[in-house]
C-alpha cells in the first residue's frame, strides 16, 4: 500500500528548489522527491501556494502527512519553528547566499560602512540568519520583491542598492528570465549568512519509518551522485 504525502510547493520564490509552470512541477526538491517515489510506492499530491499560506497552513496542521524542505537556521517572523519543527536527519544539499549588486558600483563590496542608509532587497516573507542584525547595523531600508525577477529587475532599474539570496536561485533566475548576468557583481557572504544545510521537512503525520528509509534513500542518493545529478540540471 503507498504512503500518502501531500508534498507542499512555494508558489513563484523557491526556484530553483520548487518550479510550478502550471502543466507540470519541477525543481531539485521536486525531482528528488519523484527519484524516491520511484524506489517505493509513494502517493504524492502537490499542494501549491503562496508561501505566507505555506507558512500558515503548516502552523494550522491543515495538513498533517506533509513533505516538504527546511534548514535547522530557519525560524518563522515571530521566532518559532513552523516548516522546520520535523527534519530530515541528512541534508540533500548545502546552500550558499550572495550579495548582488549592479557591477558599476564600487562603493559596495561586502558589509560594511558603504551599506549605511542603503536599501537591501528581499523576497517578501523571507528570513535569513545573520541579516537582521546587519540591517539594523547599517540602518538599512527593505524593499520586498514577490519573485526573484522583480527582485533582480528593482536592482536592474536602481529601486535598490543590493539583493541578498542564495546563490543557486540568483544564478538560475537570471538564466531563466534572460537578464544580463554581466550587469550585476556577485559578493559571497559566508562569513555573514553561513552556508545552510537544506533538508527534507515533515509534518506531525509522516511516520518514523517513512521518515528512516528517506533517510536511508538521501545517503544512498548522495553517495551515488544522483542529487549531483539533479543540482546540475539546474545550474
Amino acid at each position: 500500500m503507498a504512503d500518502k504525502l501531500n508534498y507542499l510547493i512555494i508558489a513563484n520564490q523557491a526556484e530553483p528548489f520548487q518550479i510550478n509552470n502550471h502543466a507540470a512541477q519541477t525543481g531539485v526538491i521536486t525531482d528528488i522527491i519523484a527519484s524516491l517515489a520511484q524506489k517505493k510506492p509513494l502517493e504524492i499530491s502537490p499542494q501549491v501556494m503562496p508561501f505566507k499560506r505555506y507558512l500558515y497552513e503548516i502552523e494550522k496542521q491543515t495538513y498533517l502527512n506533509w513533505i516538504s524542505y527546511g534548514s535547522p537556521t530557519w525560524r518563522s517572523a515571530d521566532g518559532n519553528w513552523t516548516q522546520n519543527k520535523r527534519l530530515s536527519n541528512q541534508s540533500l544539499f548545502s546552500a550558499k547566499h550572495i550579495m548582488t549588486t549592479l557591477k558599476d558600483n564600487d562603493q559596495i563590496t561586502g558589509f560594511n560602512n558603504a551599506l549605511l542608509g542603503k536599501t537591501v532587497i528581499l523576497l517578501k516573507g523571507f528570513k535569513y540568519s545573520g541579516l537582521e542584525a546587519m540591517i539594523e547595523q547599517y540602518q538599512m531600508k527593505v524593499l520586498e520583491s514577490n519573485s526573484h525577477k522583480s527582485a533582480l529587475l528593482a536592482l536592474k532599474n536602481s529601486r535598490g542598492d543590493l539583493f541578498i539570496e542564495m546563490k543557486s536561485r540568483v544564478l538560475y533566475s537570471l538564466k531563466q528570465q534572460q537578464i544580463d548576468p554581466t550587469l550585476f557583481k556577485f559578493t559571497s557572504i559566508s562569513d555573514t549568512i553561513a552556508p545552510i544545510g537544506i533538508h527534507f521537512s515533515y509534518g506531525d503525520g509522516v511516520a518514523n519509518e517513512l521518515i528512516e528509509w528517506i533517510d536511508m534513500q538521501i545517503l544512498m542518493m548522495k553517495a551515488n551522485g544522483e542529487i549531483d545529478d539533479i543540482l546540475n540540471r539546474y545550474q
